[in-house]
């Protein structure tokens, strides 16, 4: 008897930890991850990732490795510059205050805060970041807008990788949406000329 009901509280145990892992978006993090490793063709990518802009035009030199949504977090597209390795993440995080580019105008105290809070926050495909500091400041022009962003050197936790260099700056995106832009290169010294060439070939659709 006793054995009986051990079996049946086991399984309704499991069967509320699997209601609860799929309230929280737990298969579709499964997904997305199947999707990296095993992954769609590239075409399939560029049609998921237009919800953030127009990808379609890059060239053989750059590739989307996955696009998707994260639970309560926001969507975002992973490129690379495949020779390089310099890696793109293109964030629309639901917050849309996290972080805009009115911020990099104002206070330079607001905008590095709202950084530091974002890089603390930041573990997107696991990168995660590390002894973060900012290293100065810039500006380009691309995507028919003036971007503004910080450049940083950071370690990755969880990868024995440091000194890894790279921006953060603030996009718009569809429908004048704000988009956080991370390119950093793991592999070596980061490249602007990298970045100013890719986003040429990106396509933002207002």
């Amino acid at each position: 008897m006793l054995g009986c009901l051990r079996k049946v509280i086991k399984t309704v145990i499991i069967i509320f930890a699997i209601i609860g892992f799929a309230a929280v978006g737990g298969f579709n993090l499964i997904k997305e991850q199947w999707n990296i490793h095993f992954g769609n063709k590239q075409e399939n990518k560029v049609e998921k990732a237009e919800k953030i802009a127009d990808f379609s035009k890059i060239n053989g030199e750059f590739e989307i490795v996955s696009t998707g949504s994260i639970p309560f977090t926001g969507d975002y597209v992973y490129a690379k510059h495949t020779a390089s390795e310099q890696k793109f993440l293109f964030f629309n995080p639901k917050n849309q205050k996290t972080l805009t580019q009115e911020d990099f105008y104002g206070e330079q105290t607001t905008v590095v805060s709202k950084i530091n809070d974002f890089v603390n926050k930041f573990n997107i495909l696991g990168f995660k970041f590390e002894n973060f500091k900012t290293t100065g400041k810039g500006s380009l022009h691309a995507l028919n807008q003036n971007i503004p962003f910080v450049k940083f050197q950071a370690d990755i936790s969880n990868l024995p990788i440091k000194g890894t260099q790279g921006i953060i700056g603030a996009i718009k995106i569809k429908n004048e949406k704000n988009a956080i832009l991370i390119v950093f290169n793991t592999q070596g010294k980061y490249s602007q000329i990298i970045t100013s060439v890719f986003l040429s070939e990106v396509q933002i659709s207002k």
